[in-house]
């Protein structure tokens, strides 16, 4: 009955909530309707976007869910009933267990099968009717990649630093610069191209390429040289598979938006190159402890079952729940924004604040015990 009863009311309180997000998504979209793209495009974005409302909201909609249907259970003396035969709160514990399970299942397939690729569709989708191209907003100067080439034994043979100005996901990249190097400080070539594209076959294809080769000086020396910077045009050049295709695919979405498996990869390949990932990292175990929450919630709604029903308790239920809920995702950023700036761990960051909401849920409940 409990499991049925938890199951339902979150689904309505997540569909509610929903909508509510939606409603929004539609009203910021207001100013592009009729200039940018049509009613039913703006519809199609918005739906793209729900997987991800839907995940982030989750946790509050199960709290909101279970507090509503074990407040009706105290209401109607049906908690009284089950205290009574013998039913504590562990065993209490135990029962709000299973849908729980079923509850955090369904946020990891969310959060990882659907949420990411409909992020990705839902970018893609506005770039395609905009007619524009991915910019890299954050960044003034463009995207840029590090790519290390490696020799047999591992070592960096070729370090380039790309910059790429646009980009049309699936189709090519735009503006093309890469600085090579042979060693950390011996530039060797400046490669600049119109545009390239992503073949499983050959791998970057760069088009409309200019070369400049830069000669080996002597550093100490100041003797007059003959040396001369050699430029290069061609029509095309392979780049290769150095640069994963995937990469500049990653770059579109927030971090927070990516699958536990494309951060994972994308963590892999800046560790590899010898960037920071710390951003990454703490979105991963964000992304892996945040559908725990969901027990975390339910822990926290079962004082409630306790508190005698009066009128207007369960408006004051309902909101303390909702206090609750943007407590936990007020605590959720503040660990993030601490481990980004290396103050806390990223597992430690990520796992904190559930531990600290379950040490209040398991106050909360001893109180509740000591007085009833």
């Amino acid at each position: 009955m409990i499991f049925a009863q938890i199951m339902k009311n979150s689904l309505f309180v997540l569909l509610t909530l929903v909508a509510l997000f939606a409603f929004f998504d539609l009203i910021g979209q207001s100013g592009n309707i009729g200039t940018s793209y049509s009613m039913g495009q703006a519809f199609l974005l918005t739906a793209l976007i729900l997987p991800t409302r839907c995940y982030e909201v989750l946790p509050i909609a199960v709290m909101l869910g279970s507090i509503f249907t074990l407040s009706r259970l105290a209401s109607t003396s049906q908690f009284t009933v089950l205290r009574v035969s013998g039913i504590g709160p562990w065993r209490f514990c135990g029962m709000l267990l299973m849908p729980g399970i079923v509850l955090v299942i369904c946020a990891y397939l969310l959060g990882n099968l659907v949420a990411p690729p409909a992020q990705r569709q839902a970018k893609e989708f506005k770039l395609d009717i905009s007619g524009s191209a991915f910019t890299g907003k954050e960044l003034d100067s463009g995207i840029w990649v590090r790519d290390v080439q490696r020799n047999e034994a591992g070592e960096p043979k070729k370090i380039s630093f790309v910059n790429v100005q646009r980009l049309r996901p699936g189709e090519a990249a735009y503006d093309w610069v890469i600085y090579v190097f042979d060693r950390p400080d011996h530039l060797t070539s400046i490669v600049t191209a119109k545009s390239g594209t992503y073949s499983e076959q050959d791998g970057w294809v760069l088009h409309d390429v200019v070369e400049e080769t830069v000669p080996t000086l002597p550093k100490e020396s100041r003797a007059q040289t003959q040396a001369r910077v050699e430029r290069k045009v061609m029509k095309s050049m392979v780049w290769g598979k150095s640069l994963d295709g995937n990469i500049f695919g990653l770059l579109m979405i927030k971090p927070e938006d990516m699958s536990l498996q494309e951060l994972h990869y994308y963590i892999e390949y800046l560790k590899e190159n010898g960037q920071t990932y710390k951003r990454f990292d703490t979105a991963f175990w964000s992304k892996a402890f945040y559908p725990l929450a969901i027990l975390v919630m339910l822990l926290l709604s079962m004082p409630f079952a306790y508190q005698n029903a009066r009128a207007g308790g369960m408006a004051i239920k309902i909101f303390c729940g909702i206090m609750i809920g943007i407590f936990y995702y007020a605590l959720n950023n503040l660990f993030a924004f601490m481990s980004a700036l290396d103050s806390v761990p990223s597992i430690i960051s990520a796992i904190l604040p559930s531990v600290m909401m379950t040490l209040a849920a398991i106050i909360a409940m001893w109180y509740v015990e000591r007085r009833s």
